[in-house]
């Protein structure tokens, strides 16, 4: 029997690209294509769980690489997908040409203006490290190797929001290219419309290729881990509840409960166990944490404990996530005020286990705005967020479905808004944004993008 090995053969979803060497040749990045030897693992996103098969991807060295493919792909007839590392991948990018940036790694600080110039594959991990010794922070969140861009587009949430507000919210200019394939600079002065809409609105606009961000001062940071025994989980909870209620802004408390599986992956001491976990930073040194602290460590014996003073470059450490491509599904509910029900029924459902890794809880209680955006502010006053591990479609399915109910268990609690960065696949803009809002991004969206070229990785309904 002879087997058709060409890439129009339906067994392989993709056909074949045209001008393929001319564009390889007007570009100093890598185009991959399924008939790369190396496609079936250059094409994956960080999130592997995600079965979204590409026409292409795109590895930018540079912004005129971006703006090259943006145009072959409307030449050709193909959507784009921006991804920056990889994170950010949906269903929606199936069939598109994918462009990752993280080659457009240059970082540019001015400490005297508190002003960071990142190219679009600058992770936060690379950033902070570029910070330390400079009495400054960026709004990085729970992982090192998130985009600072795709973060700060999402909304992002952060260790410092209720200091300092959303990643959105601290989003000064960007390079964006646009559906011609034009790169320009836009800022609150060239296009406030359009920066209003990209702060938060999704990455449905173009590709950014770099940003300007604000940066904040911090007198001494400090964090870490307490790990608690799953037992003291309605202590440590409450002990979170009263605290997230006094605490000043300087201080961000998370809450968690994590559910090991019996993985060989897992390392011994804590695979099949559960545990409750209390993360902490604050911009105003160790003493004033540790004295937080207390009435957590009284709650019971300690079982790991990272809790010190800290660099601008190992904020990113304290959650001890996984960097490596991970397949999971994650989602989140926003609350508005953490009472006893809330936090019985978080216990609860962290306590039947079932397919769920963590549920955290971060406190966004006082969270300033920032400037003029739709994901610029966030009006929840608590984050649940919910995590899966995944590894196989049939683990997909059921965690979705456990998600789903999980969601509709919380509806006595959801209150605010939950920014696009922990919207479930099945979730869009109508979960993140009033009617008006919606309605503005959309008309943003429909003057700079009228073919629909762009494959946002937050869908608009």
């Amino acid at each position: 029997m002879t087997i058709d090995m060409t890439l129009d053969h339906p067994v392989f979803g993709a056909r074949r690209l045209p001008g393929l060497a001319e564009l390889r040749d007007d570009l100093v990045g890598e185009f991959v294509t399924p008939a790369d030897r190396d496609w079936a693992v250059r094409r994956l996103p960080w999130n592997v769980a995600v079965q979204a098969e590409p026409a292409a991807v795109l590895f930018a060295a540079t912004p005129e690489d971006v703006s090259t493919v943006v145009r072959y792909a409307a030449t050709h007839g193909y959507r784009i997908s921006p991804q920056a590392g990889g994170h950010g991948a949906t269903a929606e990018h199936a069939g598109t040409i994918v462009v990752r940036t993280t080659g457009l790694d240059d970082i540019w600080i001015d400490a005297t203006a508190r002003v960071a110039k990142i190219g679009a594959g600058v992770k936060w991990g690379a950033l902070q490290e570029e910070l330390d010794g400079t009495g400054l922070t960026g709004l990085i969140g729970s992982n090192p190797d998130v985009s600072v861009v795709g973060f700060s587009l999402q909304g992002g949430y952060s260790w410092f929001t209720r200091e300092f507000g959303t990643g959105s919210g601290a989003l000064r200019a960007v390079e964006i290219v646009d559906e011609s394939g034009r790169r320009r600079w836009i800022d609150d002065r060239t296009d406030p419309e359009l920066l209003w809409a990209l702060r938060g609105g999704g990455g449905r606009f173009g590709i950014v290729t770099a940003a300007e961000i604000d940066l904040f001062p911090v007198d001494e940071l400090a964090g870490g881990r307490l790990m608690f025994p799953i037992e003291t989980a309605p202590a440590l909870f409450s002990a979170f509840a009263e605290a997230s209620e006094a605490v000043p802004s300087h201080v961000s408390l998370w809450a968690s409960a994590l559910n090991f599986p019996d993985l060989p992956e897992i390392p011994e001491p804590v695979r099949g166990e559960s545990f409750c976990v209390i993360d902490a930073v604050t911009t105003r040194g160790l003493d004033e944490l540790s004295q937080v602290l207390e009435p957590f460590r009284a709650a019971g014996p300690v079982v790991h404990d990272t809790v010190r003073r800290r660099t601008p470059g190992e904020i990113g450490d304290i959650c001890e996530e996984p960097t490596d491509p991970t397949p999971g599904l994650v989602f989140a509910v926003p609350l508005g005020r953490l009472t006893d029900a809330a936090i019985g029924a978080i216990i609860d459902a962290a306590t039947r286990r079932g397919p769920f890794l963590q549920f955290q809880v971060r406190d966004l209680t006082g969270a300033p705005g920032g400037r003029d955006g739709v994901g610029a502010t966030t009006t929840a006053g608590y984050l649940l967020s919910v995590l899966a591990i995944t590894p196989f479609p049939e683990a997909a399915a059921a965690a979705e479905d456990a998600a789903r109910e999980l969601q509709r268990a919380f509806a006595p609690w959801t209150s605010g808004r939950l920014l696009p960065t922990f919207l479930a696949p099945w979730q869009g803009l109508a979960d993140a944004y009033a009617a008006g809002e919606r309605e503005r991004v959309a008309a943003i969206e429909a003057a700079v993008d009228p073919a629909g070229r762009f494959a946002a990785s937050v869908r608009a309904g």
